[in-house]
């Protein structure tokens, strides 16, 4: 009884939802978002959660409810901007044992991103691929598997919760906004809805454990994940920590692309309230003097159009590509390695989608790729 979720309040908007969820959580009352339905078939609603909080505070939530009814205009609410203006980090999770430092990692970037934090609990849907029978025995089954998954998943969810606040000091846990969802299906699927409703800024997802199997998710799906969605995602190897230096280097990946400017911009709003220095970097494998040049001429636009940012172009040598990368983000202590995702590039997918898959295995710092 004491972890059993009950539902309060139907959420139309996020606006609304941020809202009653922090008032809420200002008397104690810790706040979960679902959209589950225990009807057999029943389908996301990309449009409406649920609010639930612990049964044992279900009364004094809903106390709290009727209050906020009568102080405030709720209709009004729905539509104040001001509930919108702090950025949105996505963080989808399975809640493995590596998940408490995924979350420590994103709530040190929220702090230096005055971002909130939405934690995305994805848990498979138990009658994924299987064969429905339509007859009222298979129902009554299909009913109670997802009422159980369901009930587990919740239970899952709390215990985290918890297991999270003892971990994180409470003056940097209570400086972040942080919501809980909770969604079955399929990793891929679940994430790209969220992303449609959600509209983050930055999906943050941690890459597969080194010392077992059971990490968060594999690179398979952060791969998918990449390729489905246009918002810049975050990949962080589970042994990184979030150092909170005062600037940090980030490493930009270049092949003299026409768009280099077009990326250098949407990279620059993305950590836009972070300081930060920009290394442009093209690697160098056959001495090309023709490289050189181009590498002047980008040096030559950076000083002309980006004055006002820390932001160099070097060519670095190497004969192996992922190699030159190592080598290079151990030279300069790159924090965060960047790539762009050029939008409907058969390049991109022939070459990119490897080398990015290459790195989530090897690189031991997070990496952003972003679409533009």
């Amino acid at each position: 009884m004491e972890n059993q979720l009950v539902t309060i309040l139907r959420i139309s908007t996020p606006q609304l939802g941020s809202f009653v969820k922090d008032k809420l959580e200002e008397k104690g009352i810790e706040v979960f978002f679902t959209n589950e339905g225990m009807t057999p078939g029943e389908r996301y609603n990309p449009d409406e959660v649920l609010l639930k909080v612990k049964a044992k505070q279900s009364e004094k939530a809903i106390l709290m409810l009727l209050k906020l009814h009568k102080d405030y205009d709720l209709d009004k609410v729905k539509d104040d901007v001001s509930f919108s203006n702090l950025r949105k980090i996505l963080l989808p999770v399975k809640l493995s044992e590596d998940c408490i430092d995924l979350c420590k990692y994103a709530i040190g970037l929220a702090v230096k991103e005055n971002a909130e934090i939405k934690v995305l609990y994805v848990y498979p849907d138990p009658n994924f691929n299987k064969t429905s029978k339509h007859t009222a025995s298979w129902e009554k089954h299909v009913k109670m598997e997802l009422k159980e998954a369901h009930e587990k998943a919740q239970l899952k969810l709390v215990n985290f919760s918890r297991e999270l606040k003892k971990q994180v000091p409470p003056e940097l846990f209570n400086k972040v906004k942080l919501h809980y969802r909770m969604l079955k299906g399929t990793p891929e699927n679940v994430i790209t809805a969220s992303c449609k409703r959600y509209n983050p800024d930055i999906i943050l997802m941690g890459t597969r454990a080194q010392s077992h199997t059971d990490g968060e998710f594999l690179g398979k799906t952060l791969i998918n994940v990449i390729e489905q969605i246009q918002h810049p995602v975050l990949a962080v190897p589970l042994s990184a920590v979030f150092k909170g230096k005062e600037q940090i280097n980030v490493m930009y990946s270049t092949d003299f692309y026409e768009s280099d400017n077009s990326s250098l911009n949407k990279l620059l709003k993305i950590l836009e309230p972070i300081k930060k220095k920009i290394y442009c970097v093209h690697f160098d494998m056959h001495n090309d003097l023709q490289h050189r040049e181009k590498m002047n001429e980008l040096n030559a636009m950076l000083e002309k159009d980006y004055s006002d940012y820390h932001i160099t172009c070097e060519l670095f040598e190497s004969k192996d590509l992922i190699k030159g990368i190592e080598d290079f983000v151990s030279a300069k202590n790159i924090d965060i390695i960047s790539l762009s995702k050029i939008k409907h590039s058969g390049f991109y997918k022939l070459f990119h989608t490897d080398l990015v898959s290459t790195l989530v295995d090897k690189a031991n710092v997070p990496i952003l790729v972003f679409p533009i």
